[in-house]
C-alpha cells in the first residue's frame, strides 16, 4: 500500500505519522521492518530498491519517506516507484512544501491513498483543544478555550505546548489560567496594536508596539504586520454586509476566527480614515527605505498619526 501526506498543517501530519508507527511497532513487536528515508538525498535506483525490498526479520515493512519532490532525479520516477512497492509494504511518502504543478505532485498523488491536512481553525480547533485537555485528564470552561486560542494563535504546535503548562498548572483550565500563563503570540499582539490604532485609542497602540519591540521584535517586521492588517481591514470593509467570516476568510486569505476578529475591528473606523491609515503605511515604509527616518520612530509616528485620524 502507498500512502502520500501532505500539507501546512505539520502538527496533524507528524501526529498521523507517529501513530502509524506506533501502531506498527505495536503489531510487529519491533523495528526492524521501519526503515525511514530522506527521499531528498536519495538516488534514485537507492531508492526504488528499498522500496521493493522483501521484509528481513519481519513479516512487513513499513517505509517513510521525506522530501522526495524536491529531488530531480526522483522526482519523474515516483510514479514507478508506487508500483513497485509490495504487497508486504507500507510505503508512505511525506511532503510539506510541494508544488501541485510539477511531476514529482501528479507522481504521488497516484497513490493508494492521499491526505492533505489543512489547518484547523474556528470550531474544528476549538473542538481539538478541549480534546487535547480532556486527553491530559483535565477541563476547561469554554471561555477559557476561547482565550486561549485567542492569545496563543491557531498554531497546533504551540496551542499543545500551551495545553501542556496549562494541564500541568492545575486541574482545571481557566481564563484567568490562561491569562497568567499563556503569552499573547505576535500576530495576537499585532493585531491588538491595529485595533487600538484604528480605535483611537494612541496611548494603549503606543505602548503596544513599546512592548514588541522590548520583547526583541523587529521595527520593520511591526510594520509589514500593520499593513498587512490594515489591508485585511480594508478587504473586510469593502466586503458585502451579509458575508459570513468564513466566506471573507476565503475572499482575503486568512483564517476564519482572523476574519471575524477583522469583520468586528472595522466598524470602528471609518473607510476614509482606513484608507488614509493605509497610504501613511506605505509613506512610513519609503521614509524608511530612503533613509529619510529611523524606522523605530518612523513606526512610532504612524502609529500616532494613525489613532489621532481615527478619532477625527
Amino acid at each position: 500500500m502507498t500512502l502520500f501526506f501532505y500539507g501546512p498543517n505539520t502538527y496533524a501530519l507528524r501526529q498521523q505519522l507517529g501513530q502509524m508507527v506506533a501502531a506498527y511497532q505495536q503489531k510487529t513487536g519491533s523495528d526492524f521492518g521501519l526503515e525511514r528515508i530522506d527521499g531528498a538525498a536519495a538516488k534514485a535506483t537507492e531508492l526504488l530498491a528499498a522500496l521493493r525490498a522483501a521484509p528481513f526479520l519481519a513479516s512487513s515493512r513499513l517505509v517513510v519517506v521525506e522530501g522526495a519532490a524536491a529531488n530531480k532525479a526522483v522526482g519523474a520516477k515516483l510514479g514507478e516507484m508506487l508500483g513497485a512497492v509490495p504487497e508486504s509494504t507500507v510505503a508512505v511518502f511525506v511532503e510539506r512544501q510541494v508544488d501541485q504543478r510539477t511531476v514529482a505532485f501528479r507522481e504521488l498523488n497516484k497513490a493508494d491513498k492521499v491526505v492533505r491536512f489543512e489547518p484547523l481553525s474556528g470550531p474544528k480547533l476549538t473542538m481539538w483543544v478541549r480534546a487535547e485537555i480532556g486527553r491530559l485528564g483535565s477541563t476547561a470552561e469554554a471561555a477559557a478555550v476561547r482565550e486561549l486560542v485567542g492569545i496563543a494563535g491557531e498554531d497546533q504546535w504551540r496551542l499543545s505546548e500551551e495545553i501542556n503548562k496549562l494541564v500541568n498548572y492545575a486541574p482545571e483550565v481557566t481564563v484567568e489560567s490562561v491569562r497568567e500563563l499563556v503569552a499573547p503570540s505576535t500576530e495576537r499582539s499585532i493585531f491588538d496594536l491595529v485595533e487600538a490604532m484604528t480605535a483611537g485609542r494612541t496611548a494603549e497602540a503606543l505602548r503596544a508596539y513599546r512592548v514588541l519591540l522590548m520583547h526583541k521584535e523587529s521595527d520593520i517586521y511591526v510594520l509589514t504586520m500593520i499593513q498587512w492588517q490594515l489591508r485585511n481591514l480594508l478587504l473586510a470593509k469593502s466586503a458585502p454586509p451579509a458575508m459570513s467570516p468564513t466566506d471573507l476568510a476565503k475572499e482575503v486569505g486568512i483564517s476564519p476566527y482572523a476574519a471575524g476578529k477583522m469583520a468586528a475591528a472595522q466598524g470602528r473606523i471609518s473607510e476614509g480614515a482606513l484608507r488614509e491609515a493605509y497610504r501613511a503605511a506605505a509613506t512610513c515604509e519609503f521614509d524608511i527605505k530612503t533613509g529619510r527616518i529611523k524606522s523605530e520612530a518612523a513606526v512610532e509616528q504612524l502609529i500616532y498619526r494613525v489613532a489621532t485620524g481615527a478619532r477625527g
